[in-house]
């Protein structure tokens, strides 16, 4: 993942930004960012993205084939990034993904449409990775649970980008000493 690969996300993610945005928009939804109480939502972000970082390292260590699937995946997504781009991807991910799915599919079509379009979005190449799958409908369920209790999408996204950020870079720290790409 080098600056090709990040680049690439600032667009994707930016035009899912832009598509949630404008479907709100077409669709007459408010669009809440921020919600009534923004400290509120960033304190359940940063709480929300605590609990599923530790149970994604817990299902690290307990489950063998999410450890198989790291390894596999590591070479082409953290093994050669620097943390800067690991981080930026985080936060494109987070901020693009949230104001699509929760902030226009979730209000359009309610939270298990929303969840489930999620999860579909995170198919990986073979069945072996349906267990990311899954894991997404329930972050999914999680952050619509978010976005409905707070009001807003501040928590949703700072519970998102936290948890990919955090997870990214332990995982790239857990792994061995490698030249960064370019």
């Amino acid at each position: 993942m080098g600056p090709r690969f990040v680049s690439f996300a600032a667009v994707f993610y930016g035009l899912l930004t832009v598509a949630g945005a404008v479907w709100c928009g077409l669709r007459g939804i408010e669009l809440p960012v921020f919600g009534p109480n923004p400290a509120t939502g960033l304190a359940f972000g940063a709480a929300t993205a605590a609990g599923t970082v530790s149970l994604s390292l817990l299902a690290y260590r307990l489950v063998p084939i999410t450890r198989k699937l790291a390894d596999e995946l590591a070479p082409s997504l953290v093994d050669r990034a620097d943390r800067t781009g690991l981080v930026l991807v985080a936060l494109f991910s987070g901020i693009g993904e949230e104001v699509f799915f929760r902030g226009a599919v979730q209000q359009e079509f309610g939270l298990l449409i929303a969840s489930l379009a999620f999860g579909l979005a995170h198919v990986g190449p073979d069945r072996r990775y349906l267990l990311w799958t899954a894991w997404a409908v329930l972050a999914g369920v999680v952050f619509g649970l978010l976005f409905g209790a707070t009001g807003g999408l501040l928590a949703p996204v700072a519970a998102h980008v936290l948890h990919n950020a955090a997870t990214l870079l332990i995982w790239k720290r857990s792994r061995p000493n490698l030249p960064t790409g370019t």
